[in-house]
């Protein structure tokens, strides 16, 4: 199949993600009299956005063959660390890069162990994922810690924590500046048609000549990268770093991706549907919470989902090799 049908059909996934959302939106407006108001979308978006902020780096990471389990954990660490880093008496600057440069760190060894050791990514990043939250445990001595109320009372919190161009939560803002570099990135850069090219066929790109255990400890290094960035919006509107604030996000933020319609065999993504993605499991969430259904109940709704999104990308791929 050329790029331009390859095109049409990443088109028609999304169209089709963002129907399914807002056919779920039509019909908790219509079961609950709370969903369809300001303040509860505002409240979807915002916790939406930390897995979709995330989901943008993750779409490079599947795209090229692979997965990263130890988001979750990196997210936690990364946002304990610039809580360190500030009760340390970092100046707010430098305690960001140092939370930043926690999650490219540890983004960068995922890559290197897996090139270096020759395993498969998802059987190290299975293992970090232990060692990260292992790590962050350790730092916090398993108890949250809080930058000191002079700190919370800087713009980094109170920006990065509050609302831009009126009620818009700033890490919505954040999100969608996310996605559109990664969009750029990934269809509009030769770094990112090499990236589909090594995860569509990793020998055809070998023989290309493509760097690909660089292109693998890169992708994943600008991975750990935009997981902090994710852990540290968190932290910028919770004011508080908790050693199991990112428990369950590496299942949400692949929910996300697979959701949108990036394919697990890698080779192709979309960011755009990775965004609907997320947004498509926090609906379910909030739509859960105002039924009064158990929220223990999301977990298994969001796998179910999964299987359904790639019950769905199969399908679609059969017909579309049939055609």
């Amino acid at each position: 199949m050329n790029v331009r049908a390859w095109s049409r059909v990443l088109h028609f996934q999304e169209l089709g993600v963002l129907l399914a959302l807002l056919a779920m939106c039509a019909a908790l407006t219509f079961s609950t009299d709370t969903f369809l108001t300001q303040g509860n979308l505002l409240k979807v978006a915002r916790q939406s956005s930390y897995a979709g902020i995330m989901a943008v780096g993750m779409v490079f990471v599947l795209v090229m063959g692979d997965v990263d389990l130890s988001v979750g954990s990196i997210f936690t660490l990364s946002n304990l660390m610039m809580a360190v880093f500030l009760r340390m008496g970092w100046p707010i600057p430098a305690a960001l890069l140092g939370g930043l440069g926690t999650g490219a760190v540890c983004g960068f060894l995922n890559g290197a162990l897996s090139v270096a050791l020759r395993i498969p990514m998802i059987i190290i990043t299975l293992g970090t994922l232990s060692v990260y939250k292992g790590l962050a445990l350790v730092v916090s001595k398993a108890t949250p810690i809080t930058p000191t109320t002079e700190q919370r009372a800087s713009s980094f919190f109170t920006v990065g924590g509050g609302e831009l161009f009126g009620k818009i939560p700033t890490s919505v803002v954040v999100m969608v500046v996310m996605a559109g570099i990664g969009w750029l990135a990934l269809t509009r850069t030769r770094w990112g048609r090499h990236v589909k090219a090594i995860g569509a066929n990793p020998t055809a790109a070998f023989l290309a000549g493509l760097p690909i255990n660089r292109y693998r400890i890169g992708v994943m290094t600008v991975n750990g990268l935009i997981a902090a960035l994710g852990g540290v919006c968190a932290l910028a509107f919770l004011t508080s770093a908790d050693p199991l604030a990112g428990d369950g996000y590496e299942l949400r933020v692949i929910a996300s991706v697979i959701i949108g319609g990036t394919a697990l065999s890698g080779g192709q993504g979309t960011i755009i549907g990775a965004i609907l993605g997320a947004l498509i499991i926090a609906v379910i969430q909030n739509g859960l919470v105002l039924r009064q259904v158990s929220p223990y109940a999301s977990t298994a709704v969001t796998g179910g989902v999964i299987i359904l999104a790639v019950a769905v990308d199969s399908f679609v791929k059969r017909r579309t090799k049939a055609a």
